[in-house]
């Protein structure tokens, strides 16, 4: 049974502020025990909400909503005449089948909204019963109309399904487009029907999978990364219905080529809904794939899509089913490891990077293990990053890079969540730093501890340098003013 609390909060979102009131007032009846009351204001609120939605499409552009709106204004220009009121009946005996003709609801859900008009009736005419008695509305039915009527109306807004879906490609194939789930989750998961959420995920799942023709909207593979981003938004709410979504389109997978599958695999390499609905062949084919020699220049980074597909040795989901990963992983140069680690940071590279840190033999590889660090700031602890900042500044190749004093500060940054804490382990390293070489390195750290409320030691020394003589000053003035008494 919904609770008072969820009751409470479909409330709030109902779609129009206009028809909020009314919902609020039946739901007021209901709990002061105005049964028949209450029954009456839901499908009031009903009625209201077909009506606004009706008239918002037409002011949208919608032809047939536009004739319906032509037909209000009529019957609402004659007022409460006899004319005027038999029109208005007219319309909202309609409102329903009008309601499914805009696809606002469906015809299941018609008969759910049916019957609050039915009982309406019951509670506002009471000569309906042929006993003459009054009809007792129970108030388990008031409440189980309310919430039917914020379930299948009142929360979504004026959408028709084929509209809904060309307004999803739209967004995907912007040119200003920003993958942002909490957004794809709000207009296209949160507040629509269960029909039209499954047409949407369908249509994400095709898309990221076959890389389908988007009748040049967008390039086929750009198309697919972003659908696949929205596709794991949608899972957020609905991991089931994304699976069955899947499951639809996995058929054939098979058929694609070997690009499309690793592309693929760069998508969806970790999610369960993925690896569930591959038969074993394909499992294995994936897993050859992977298996197969890392091609490319060992100083260059890896190209974007192979770095994204190593990078998935973060997941042991996905280890489990590529054991591959982390053998070609280990066999990769640092400058390829580097890429891999920079696509997807991840807890898990932490001690490759320590490793690095400690082993680099060039300042370039120092540079690029201190970048990777940066990367991996987020999910250093004070241990960890005790230990990586002690092993920068034990290595020359490292304290030497020129990128590394510019990383330092970064990495500052990007360890922000451990807090005040952090402050005298960068104090630590800053001291070993200057002492293994020139003792002005890193001022841009010197700077930002500083500003923390911590003196870097080569300041304090010298802070203590300028005490000393302005001591000695004093005492010699002192001296000479006493010789010349």
């Amino acid at each position: 049974m919904v609770g008072v609390k969820d009751v409470e909060i479909l409330i709030g979102q109902v779609w129009s502020p206009d028809v909020r009131p009314l919902v609020e007032e039946a739901w007021r009846c209901y709990k002061a025990g105005a049964v028949r009351a209450g029954i009456a204001s839901t499908w009031t609120a009903v009625a209201a909400d077909i009506v606004t939605k009706l008239v918002w499409m037409a002011d949208d552009g919608d032809g047939q909503a536009q004739q319906f709106h032509t037909k209000l204004k009529s019957a609402q220009q004659k007022g409460l005449t006899k004319d005027g009121v038999r029109a208005m009946q007219e319309i909202e005996s309609s409102l329903l089948e009008q309601a499914v003709k805009f696809e606002l609801i469906d015809s299941i859900d018609a008969r759910e909204l049916e019957r609050i008009r039915e009982d309406r009736n019951l509670c506002v005419h009471t000569s309906l019963r042929t006993s003459g008695e009054v009809y007792e509305a129970r108030e388990e039915v008031a409440r189980a109309h309310l919430v039917t009527a914020l379930s299948v109306l009142l929360t979504h807004p004026p959408i028709q399904g084929g509209k809904l879906l060309d307004e999803f490609r739209a967004h995907i194939c912007n040119p200003r487009y920003v993958p942002a789930p909490a957004h794809i989750q709000a207009t296209f998961y949160d507040r629509l029907r269960a029909k039209a959420r499954s047409t949407i995920v369908e249509l994400a799942a095709k898309h990221a999978l076959l890389e389908l023709d988007t009748k040049g909207r967008l390039p086929e593979v750009e198309c697919a990364d972003r659908m696949a981003a929205a596709l794991l938004a949608f899972a957020q709410r609905d991991r089931e219905l994304v699976r069955t979504a899947v499951a639809k389109c996995i058929g054939r997978f098979p058929r694609l080529e070997g690009d499309q599958k690793w592309r693929a695999l760069a998508r969806f390499g970790e999610q369960d809904f993925f690896w569930d609905n591959l038969d074993q062949a394909q499992r294995e084919h994936l897993q050859t794939l992977v298996a197969n020699p890392i091609t490319g220049e060992p100083l260059k980074p890896l190209p974007d899509r192979t770095a994204t597909v190593l990078a998935l040795v973060r997941s042991s989901y996905a280890r489990e089913r590529l054991p591959a990963l982390e053998t070609q992983f280990a066999e990769l140069s640092t400058t390829q490891q580097m890429s891999v680690i920079k696509k997807r940071p991840d807890p898990y590279f932490v001690p490759t990077v320590l490793e690095l840190l400690r082993e680099a033999r060039s300042w370039y590889t120092g540079g690029e293990a201190g970048q990777a660090l940066v990367e991996l700031g987020p999910y250093l602890t004070i241990d960890t990053l005790r230990t990586a900042l002690k092993a920068w500044a034990e290595n020359f190749e490292c304290r030497a890079s020129n990128p590394m004093p510019e990383a330092a500060v970064r990495l500052f940054r990007t360890t922000e969540l451990l807090g005040q804490e952090r402050i005298p382990v960068f104090g630590e390293f800053l001291s070993k730093v200057r002492e293994s070489g020139n003792e002005d390195s890193h001022p841009a750290l010197g700077k930002v501890l500083q500003a923390h409320g911590h003196t870097p030691p080569a300041e304090n020394a010298s802070a203590d340098a300028d005490a000393e003589e302005s001591t000695s000053s004093q005492k010699t003035a002192a001296g000479d003013s006493s010789a010349m008494l």
